[in-house]
């Protein structure tokens, strides 16, 4: 995917995406995210929270989506999960990593059909390869 087009195509469809979730870390849950676009399309904000009847709110992050200054797209992520601001850079198609702090930390974002994103994290609590620890399925709704 060429750098900016998921940029792109997330600019072009604005607007809250809710859908449901699951993986080894969260189990099942409900996510919403509202995707807004900011200097003039340039930038966009994800705002992402994931919720469960078990834990109520167990996820919430404020991420800017621009394009570097290499020309790859980057994830810029605020969560009470991470030691402030983290930078992901694409590494592959679809696929953000940092190598801040103490282990690997992936995002995988796609937008598969307009009105659609796949949203998910991976990481390992060992020395191992990150794997997926949660994912969600989101359509546009407004």
């Amino acid at each position: 995917m060429p750098a900016n087009e998921l940029l792109s195509r997330l600019a072009a469809a604005p607007g809250v995406y809710r859908g449901r979730g699951d993986g080894p870390e969260s189990g099942p849950f409900v996510a919403r995210m509202a995707v807004t676009s900011a200097v003039h399309g340039r930038a966009l904000i994800l705002d992402y929270e994931a919720t469960s009847d078990r834990d109520g709110l167990q996820h919430v992050e404020h991420t800017v989506l621009v394009v570097g200054e290499g020309g790859r797209p980057e994830l810029h992520v605020a969560c009470l999960k991470l030691p402030g601001v983290v930078r992901f850079a694409q590494t592959a198609p679809n696929q953000f990593t940092a190598y801040e702090g103490p282990m690997v930390a992936r995002i995988t974002l796609t937008v598969p059909q307009p009105g659609a994103v796949s949203y998910g994290w991976w990481w390992s609590r060992d020395e191992a390869e990150p794997r997926e620890q949660f994912r969600a399925e989101m359509r546009r709704s407004g």
